[in-house]
């Protein structure tokens, strides 16, 4: 079977067939605890290329067997790819087969990023922890994911919603939101149980002290989601609403049912106060 190839001008059913001997040429099982899907699908890799321009430098977390790899270099001059499973590493710096590609065996939780532009067919068992890095990485400009689509709803639900939390605050506070694709189980292999969809986050805030006492304020509100603000703010703060005159307007309103913008503001003021 073809080693080089332009998976952008493939057709799903070669990509399938493709990957499957790739795996068994290399007797390589996919891990279900590392979240292994590959992408068979060319009309996702062509709509996630599609949201980037010409770029000096992209990072991608998790190469895969190096078909959205492959993908990426029609975009970039410099492909920098962290990976945790060594396996798949030498599979795709073997298919990839360029000195531009550049692949790091290691945890993408734990190494710094230090690209404008990060891409990712994310692996779904770290989807919220590394949301949460990419949002306080201040490098990170513009992101490009394939997340399941349940993961995408949250990033986009509105206050007083059941799918509204803490990650959905955070990301909305620090990126601008675009919903792509979605994209059934064929679209990978082998089959994930759920459908998965593309987001672009566009940072518009950068990460600052201010954000971090967000993330430590709804951390102690979201435990209680469904309470009343001011009930919360009794229990946990040991203050009144009017107390705060500032926060008197959230009196009388769920915690899960106020915006990001206004946390941000309630933090400012319960930060203001030294009570946090």
């Amino acid at each position: 079977m073809e080693k080089y190839f332009n998976p952008l001008e493939s057709t799903r059913s070669f990509l399938l067939s493709w990957t499957k001997t790739i795996l068994r040429k290399h007797g390589v099982k996919p891990r279900r605890r590392f979240s292994q899907n590959f992408v068979v699908d060319p009309l996702l890799l062509r709509e996630v290329t599609g949201y980037l321009e010409s770029e000096d430098y992209v990072l991608e977390v998790g190469c895969g067997l190096g078909t959205l790899s492959m993908a990426l270099l029609s975009k970039t001059r410099r492909l920098l790819c962290i990976e945790l499973d060594p396996r798949l590493c030498s599979i795709a710096r073997d298919v990839v087969g360029k000195s531009e590609f550049i692949v790091v065996n290691g945890d993408a939780l734990k190494t710094p990023f230090t690209s404008r532009t990060l891409v990712s067919n994310l692996p779904y068992h770290i989807t919220s922890e590394l949301l949460v890095k990419t949002a306080r990485e201040n490098t990170v400009e513009k992101v490009v994911l394939t997340i399941q689509r349940e993961v995408a709803e949250r990033l986009t639900a509105p206050p007083g919603s059941k799918q509204y939390g803490r990650i959905t605050i955070l990301v909305s506070l620090l990126f601008n939101v675009k919903l792509g694709g979605v994209y059934p189980p064929s679209s990978f292999y082998p089959k994930p149980e759920v459908s998965h969809q593309v987001i672009v986050l566009t940072r518009k805030r950068r990460y600052t002290d201010e954000v971090r006492v967000v993330e430590d304020v709804t951390r102690v509100f979201f435990t209680q989601r469904k309470r009343f603000f001011e009930k919360v703010l009794r229990e946990k703060f040991g203050v009144e609403t009017r107390d705060l005159g500032v926060l008197s307007e959230f009196a009388g309103r769920r915690v899960y049912t106020i915006d990001p913008e206004s946390w941000l503001a309630i933090s400012r003021e319960l930060h203001s106060r030294g009570l946090v």
